[in-house]
């Protein structure tokens, strides 16, 4: 599989998020008590972009459309409609020299 870069490692810090389209899909990168994270950039909920989505403690992701909370490590949404939302689709970040990006 062919490696895409997305970022030089030394411009993550906690709180770094941005968008990419590689391949067709659109994904975020983000950073967060330092862990990287590489998510589908889509809320499963109504399909609103998560670049401008509010990072919050504890590693949750908050979508600014209707405020639904997932967990960045798992993917599940919390609150009422947990259940019957998909996860967050992940992707796993690849390491290549100083770049971080996806085998795709």
């Amino acid at each position: 599989m062919p490696f895409c870069a997305l970022e030089q490692l030394n411009k993550l810090y906690d709180g770094y998020k941005r968008a990419f389209c590689v391949n067709g899909h659109n994904v975020l990168l983000l950073q967060e008590e330092g862990k990287l994270y590489i998510i589908e950039n889509r809320c499963p909920h109504m399909d609103v972009a998560l670049e401008y989505a509010d990072i919050l403690p504890g590693q949750k992701i908050r979508c600014r459309a209707h405020g639904i909370e997932f967990d960045l490590n798992s993917g599940r949404a919390g609150g009422p409609l947990a259940d019957s939302l998909d996860c967050l689709k992940h992707y796993t970040p690849v390491y290549h020299g100083s770049s971080v990006g996806l085998d795709i």
